[in-house]
């Protein structure tokens, strides 16, 4: 065998592992941008209404400001939770430097609700039965949630 041959093999070798390389590089890298996709759509579905409880005390006050009586109670209400898809990237257009797309998990439609509170106190600790032994209070919470342009 000529050395022009061995030479035109060794290279022909070199070449082909190089193509197996590149080619194996471009199938990791198509998997691991698809894994990166699969992650970054779950993550834009991650902005729900949840059940949640609070424990609420609101008092009543007389015409000089003195407490005539405190309710309470422990009310299920929904709330808004979950991730929600940002990004930041370098730009030379914008003032600052970098484009900013960030979203935050937030209420899309708002309810009022009616809520009667059953444990009623006098300032001194009392509890109070009958008619003043409950309270009605309004409060607003979440129906729907989804992501929105933060600051909006």
């Amino acid at each position: 065998m000529s050395t022009k041959m061995i030479s035109n093999f060794a290279c022909y070798l070199f070449i082909t592992w190089c193509l197996v390389l590149v080619s194996e590089g471009t199938s990791n890298r198509e998997q691991n941008e698809a894994e990166v996709a699969e992650v970054v759509a779950a993550m834009k579905d991650a902005c729900e209404t949840l059940p949640s409880t609070i424990q609420v005390t609101k008092e009543e006050y007389d015409d000089l400001g003195n407490v005539v009586r405190s309710c309470e109670g422990t009310i299920g209400v929904t709330k808004c939770e979950g991730t929600c898809t940002s990004q930041i990237q370098p730009s030379v257009v914008t003032p600052t430097g970098f484009l900013k797309d960030c979203h935050c998990c937030r209420e899309t439609w708002m309810r009022q609700r009616e809520i009667l509170l059953t444990d009623c106190y006098t300032q001194d600790g009392k509890r109070i039965f009958g008619q003043q032994g409950t309270m009605v209070i309004h409060l607003k919470e979440p129906e729907a949630c989804a992501c929105h342009k933060c600051g909006l």
